[in-house]
C-alpha cells in the first residue's frame, strides 16, 4: 500500500495531472496514477537557467574537475553554465561517495551535464539514499544511473517512490528489484507501467503461473514484460493453445519468443524447419520442449543442423526431441565434445549407439570428468585436441 503522504502528494501535486483510480496487485493495493515522465525532468531539479553559450569557467571546470575533453567541454558548456565551483564540487563529492569513478563522473557529465548545478544535499542525496536503501551497492549504482540518468531528474516521491512499490509487489523482494534495475534500468522512468506491466502481470497472475515464473520474466525479461496488454494476452493464449502448462517456466521462454518475433517471422522459420525434416506437429513439439531455439536466426539454425544432421548423421526427428542442443556454441562446445566422442568411439572405448543427448547435456565439469579425465591414460593428448578446438574457435 502506498503511504498517505504519497498520496497526498501524488493527488495534490499540480503538476503530475494524476488520473487516480485503484488496482489491485497481488496483496498490494497501490493508486493508479497517469503521468507525463518530461514533467519531472526539470521539477525541483535546478534553479541554474541553460544559457546558449559556456563561459571559460565552465569549460574550464569541466576538462580539469570532470575529466572531460576540452572538445567535448565547449559542446557541453552549450547545455550548463557554472558560475562557481562550490556546487559542482558538492555533486561531485556526493557522486564519488557513491561510488562514482572518475571515468564514470566525466561519462555521467556527457550525457547529462545538468547534474553539476543539482542540488546535492536536497535533490540528488535523497534520491541517491533510496537507491542505497533498497540494496544497491556503490558498484552497481553508477552503472544503473549511468544506463538511465533520468532517476536522477524524476520526482522522488510523486515518481520514483511509487514505482518502486508497484516492481516490490510484483516480485516481492528487493535484490530481485534491484536486478531488475541492473538490467533494464531505462523501464523505471520509461516503461507505462500501469498500461502495460500492471495488467500483463495481474494476468499471469489469474492463469495461475507461480511466482517464481513471474520474478523470471520480470528479473530477466523486463521488456517482455512491459508489451503492450493486447499483445501480451495474444501471446498467452497462443502459448495455452499450443499446449503450455502455466506452472511450468517454459510458459515464460514461450511469451519471449512469441512477443519478440512476429508472425511473418514465425512463419519464415517453419520454412526452414521443414527444409530440415520438421514438419509443423515436429516443429511445435520442439518449441514446447525448448522454446528459445526458435529466437536462432535460420542461418545459425540450418548451420547447426548441417553439422548434426549432415556430418554427424543424427536423425532430424531426435534433435527435435532435445531441442536444446541447438542453443549450445556450434564452435565452443558441439564440435569439440562430438569431436572427442568420435576419438573415443574409434578407438574402441565407446559404444558407437551412444545417444548425443548423454554427453551434449551434461555441464561442462561432467563432460571433463566422463569423457576426458576417465580416458587419459589411453588417450593422453585427448584433452589437448579438445581444448585445441575450443581455443581455435575464439581466434
Amino acid at each position: 500500500m502506498v503511504p498517505n503522504f504519497l498520496i497526498a502528494r501524488l493527488i495534490a501535486s499540480s503538476l503530475t495531472r494524476y488520473k487516480s483510480t485503484h488496482f489491485l496487485l497481488g496483496s498490494h493495493s497501490l493508486l493508479q496514477h497517469k503521468h507525463n515522465a518530461s514533467l519531472f525532468l526539470f521539477n525541483s531539479y535546478t534553479s541554474g537557467a541553460i544559457h546558449p553559450k559556456g563561459d571559460t569557467f565552465t569549460v574550464s571546470y569541466l576538462v580539469n574537475s570532470c575529466g572531460v575533453s576540452p572538445t567535448l567541454a565547449k559542446e557541453l558548456s552549450k547545455r550548463v553554465n557554472l558560475k562557481t565551483p562550490d556546487g559542482p564540487n558538492a555533486v561531485i563529492d556526493l557522486l564519488s561517495n557513491y561510488g562514482f569513478s572518475k571515468t564514470q563522473i566525466a561519462k555521467l557529465v556527457e550525457k547529462h551535464p545538468l547534474v553539476l548545478v543539482a542540488k546535492a544535499e536536497n535533490t540528488l542525496l535523497p534520491k541517491l539514499k533510496f537507491l542505497r536503501s533498497i540494496g544497491v551497492s556503490n558498484t552497481d549504482l553508477p552503472k544503473i544511473l549511468l544506463r538511465n540518468h533520468v532517476i536522477l531528474m524524476c520526482s522522488l516521491e510523486n515518481f520514483l517512490i511509487p514505482r518502486y512499490e508497484i516492481l516490490r509487489g510484483i516480485v516481492q523482494d528487493d535484490q530481485k528489484v534491484v536486478r531488475i534495475l541492473k538490467s533494464a534500468a531505462y523501464n523505471i522512468t520509461y516503461a507505462d507501467v500501469l498500461k502495460t506491466l500492471v495488467p500483463n502481470i495481474n494476468v499471469l497472475r489469474q492463469s495461475s503461473v507461480p511466482q517464481a515464473s513471474i520474478s523470471l520474466l520480470m528479473v530477466y525479461f523486463s521488456n517482455t514484460a512491459h508489451m503492450k496488454h493486447s499483445k501480451f494476452l495474444e501471446a498467452l493464449k497462443t502459448a495455452r493453445g499450443i499446449g503450455f502448462d502455466p506452472s511450468k517456466t517454459n510458459l515464460i521462454h514461450a511469451l519471449v519468443v512469441l512477443l519478440n518475433t512476429n508472425k511473418t517471422m514465425q512463419d519464415s522459420k517453419f520454412k526452414v524447419y521443414e527444409r530440415w525434416g520438421w514438419n509443423h506437429k515436429l516443429a511445435l513439439q520442439a518449441f514446447r520442449k525448448f522454446p528459445v531455439f526458435m529466437m536462432l536466426s535460420k542461418e545459425t539454425y540450418s548451420k547447426k543442423m548441417s553439422f548434426l544432421v549432415n556430418d554427424m548423421g543424427l536423425p532430424s526427428e531426435d534433435i527435435a526431441e532435445y531441442a536444446q542442443v541447438l542453443a549450445y556454441s556450434l564452435e565452443k562446445r558441439i564440435i569439440p565434445r562430438f569431436s572427442v566422442i568420435k576419438i573415443l568411439q574409434s578407438k574402441g572405448l565407446l559404444k558407437k549407439d551412444l545417444h548425443f543427448s548423454t554427453f551434449m547435456c551434461m555441464n561442462e565439469q561432467n563432460f571433463l570428468m566422463k569423457f576426458m579425465i576417465n580416458f587419459q591414460n589411453d588417450l593422453p593428448l585427448l584433452s589437448d585436441v579438445y581444448n585445441g578446438l575450443i581455443n581455435q574457435s575464439s581466434k
